[in-house]
């Protein structure tokens, strides 16, 4: 009995190692093509009873070599700029830079999914994989038991990405939906970098 069981079991996790590969697989048919992209995003955070506690606006750029530029213009202003290197945010309305050494956490800026390896994807989180009427959803959740959240899931309609939603381990939900998306448009080294406007306080966080 105990023989058979320990079968079943290696069967099943068989099974789902080839469903992980397979959802691996169409992840990366939609993502490797993206070599950069462009886009305006709606961002509503939630907690876990779905009230929702925040709402804003802004602009979506990114690019191979985790490469992100992220700004928030509504209601308030906001920057998160990153060439891979170094992380910048800038508060304009506190006139605060803040400025740490890039170590590519998708909790903390979970666009750079599009810009990054899709290779790390395989050992660092499992993938499964559904399609719905409006298209295909990818559930992403990390491997590791530290991790800086619970859960990311992608949304496309055909080839074109259109939300994410990204679940910490408090139950908050951040949901992005994005729109006017262009896909490989030719972007400039410059746009992932920052300078602070002059009369700014940069604090650097060695964390």
């Amino acid at each position: 009995m105990r023989s058979g069981l320990i079968v079943l079991l290696m069967l099943l996790a068989s099974s789902l190692a080839r469903a992980d590969e397979a959802a691996l697989q169409k992840l990366a048919a939609h993502l490797d093509p993206l070599k950069s992209m462009q886009a305006r995003f709606t961002q509503t955070v939630s907690d876990e009873q779905g009230k929702v506690l925040q709402t804003s606006q802004g602009t979506l750029a990114v690019k191979r070599g985790n490469q992100l530029r992220w700004e928030t213009t509504a209601p308030f202003s906001y920057l998160i700029v990153t060439d891979g290197r170094v992380l910048w945010r800038f508060d304009k309305d506190l006139e605060q830079a803040t400025k740490q050494a890039f170590k590519g956490e998708l909790a903390d800026t979970p666009a750079l999914i599009f810009s990054g390896d899709t290779a790390k994807l395989r050992s660092n989180y499992m993938v499964t994989w559904e399609q719905g009427s409006g298209g295909d959803r990818f559930l992403l959740v990390p491997k590791q038991k530290n991790a800086l959240f619970h859960s990311l899931s992608l949304y496309f309609n055909g080839a074109t990405v259109n939300q994410l939603i990204l679940r910490d381990n408090l139950e908050q939900s951040t949901d992005i939906r994005f729109d006017a998306v262009v896909a490989n448009p030719s972007l400039p080294d410059q746009l992932f970098q920052f300078s602070p406007p002059a009369g700014v306080d940069v604090v650097v966080d060695e964390s």
